[in-house]
């Protein structure tokens, strides 16, 4: 009998140490080598310390993550465009935006002035697999989809594709460590798109506390920043 009831006891005693351990963490997905995933991370990383909560974050392939995500295998979507719950109704975007992308037309051979995705019609485009902003804004167009953007320049480089669209850090990063200088951007921007950060419906009731901390620092000029930060150092 007192066995049992140390057993007993004890259960009661870890298990919920083990489940308060556990909500102090986050664990979050996101697009492999994007340096807009890195940008997002310090943001979310300083946000939920602020919470006193830990942010732990996965890269994974840009439309495994969604689905990894939008299942409940982990807490949420690093950062997406706008809308990507219409699709994966198991996430909620937290209202403030925590970044903002710039989708660049890249070319080595073709120049022209952009001027919004129509202006893209005529040509063979490159675009990553699983980058919503890119699917989204060409549908219906004459693209040829690879898994990586380092797969993208190739084809670009090689002539397989009139040009290509990806998102602006992403581009000059790819760019130098491909060493490809005979490619270059093309303005302006086709599209520029705020950010966000989106947690799996589990864990909704996050949102209006981490809602109001991203708002503090945007205002503040916290987030625009760590963007700069970035940025600089990846063009130095």
């Amino acid at each position: 009998m007192k066995t049992r009831f140390f057993v007993w006891i004890s259960y009661f005693i870890i298990f919920p140490a083990i489940s308060v351990a556990a909500d102090k963490q986050i664990t979050v997905v996101g697009i492999k080598d994007a340096v807009n995933s890195e940008i997002s991370y310090i943001v979310l990383k300083e946000a939920y310390q602020k919470l006193g909560m830990e942010l732990i974050y996965k890269p994974l392939p840009g439309a495994r993550a969604l689905h990894t995500s939008n299942s409940g295998e982990v807490d949420g979507e690093l950062f997406r465009i706008v809308n990507i719950q219409k699709e994966y109704t198991n996430l909620i975007p937290v209202p403030t935006p925590i970044n903002v992308l710039q989708g660049i037309v890249f070319s080595k051979e073709k120049d022209f002035v952009v001027n919004g995705w129509n202006s893209l019609e005529p040509f063979k485009i490159g675009i990553q697999i699983g980058i919503k902003f890119v699917e989204r804004g060409a549908i219906g167009m004459n693209t040829i989809a690879v898994d990586t953007n380092e797969q993208v320049f190739k084809m670009l480089d090689s002539g397989r594709v009139d040009i290509a669209v990806v998102a602006f850090t992403n581009g000059v990063k790819t760019l130098r460590k491909l060493n490809l200088t005979n490619i270059r951007a093309l303005s302006p921007a086709v599209q520029e798109y705020p950010l966000y950060h989106y947690l799996h419906i589990k864990n909704k009731h996050l949102i209006p506390k981490l809602d109001a901390i991203l708002k503090e620092m945007d205002a503040s000029g916290r987030i625009s920043k760590i963007r700069k930060d970035v940025i600089i150092k990846l063009i130095k």
